[in-house]
């Protein structure tokens, strides 16, 4: 795997610190407060994991294909049914594009929600997800964001911030692919705004998450990229069935670094943002 050594990707400071370390990989704090990896691995060795979600051995073999979560399908069913209240009282046929839309999950919550008429779509660059998406019979091409795709009203990114090495020019091409007064919907946890490691339970999960953000830097990314916030839910995640998951996964993986944590202690929190493009 090749690496390379960057500045931060949200404020251009060579200027940072560490923070973390995990499967050979150094997270590092920027003056700015937001968190990356550093050195990281080269845009090719990002896109050859991204594409088959297996990860170079440097990273021990990380895989990120993972598998369909059912009960998420409700679960964003339930959240985009009151973050979007006013969309769905409308009645009216809208279109929606999920972005790193993994097993297509999130398309099928949408669709059980989007009135007739609706187009809902998602994009998946990663083949095993986008296939099985597919086989499912839903509308999943495997491709990244391109700002050429047709035009829309929504956009979602459930925990995709992370993995995307230039979020300011994400955002540019979400720009583009919405329509005027169109809207963003991000879900991302807020890293940068702990202290240290240990307040966060779990694995970072790098080189697969490659920059982890706080609550001013969304809303920073998304002021710079002619956003503004409509509405932002907080979501805890330490719970006891967290707790026990964490467990688990330490005894298996003993080499991969898990923070623990006591349930309901941690301030870690999951951010859920909806952002309309200014007139």
């Amino acid at each position: 795997m090749a690496i390379e050594v960057i500045d931060c990707p949200y404020c251009g400071s060579s200027e940072y610190s560490a923070w973390a370390e995990e499967r050979g990989f150094t997270t590092v704090r920027c003056r700015c407060g937001l968190l990356y990896v550093n050195p990281r691995p080269t845009p090719d060795s990002i896109h050859a994991a991204v594409s088959t979600g297996i990860h170079a051995e440097e990273a021990e073999g990380l895989n990120a294909i993972a598998r369909r979560d059912g009960p998420k399908v409700a679960r964003y069913r339930s959240i985009f049914s009151r973050m979007f209240a006013d969309v769905w009282a409308r009645r009216e046929p809208i279109s929606w594009l999920d972005v790193g839309a993994g097993y297509g999950e999130v398309v099928e919550a949408v669709v059980g929600l989007a009135p007739a008429g609706s187009r809902v779509e998602g994009l998946e660059p990663m083949h095993p997800k986008a296939a099985e998406a597919r086989r499912r019979g839903l509308t999943v091409e495997e491709d990244y964001l391109r700002p050429t795709h047709a035009k829309v009203g929504f956009i979602s990114s459930i925990n995709v911030f992370s993995h995307i090495p230039d979020y300011g020019g994400f955002l540019s091409d979400v720009r583009d692919v919405l329509l005027p007064r169109g809207e963003l919907f991000i879900e991302t946890g807020n890293l940068a705004d702990l202290d240290d490691r240990n307040s966060f339970p779990g694995s970072l999960g790098v080189p697969d998450h490659l920059v982890f953000a706080g609550m001013n830097h969304i809303r920073g990314f998304l002021d710079r990229s002619g956003f503004d916030i409509v509405k932002v839910e907080q979501v805890r995640s330490d719970d006891v069935l967290n707790f026990a998951k964490n467990i688990v996964k330490r005894i298996l993986r003993p080499r991969v670094s898990y923070s623990i944590g006591l349930p309901y202690t941690s301030p870690y929190r999951q951010l859920m943002v909806r952002a309309r493009l200014r007139q």
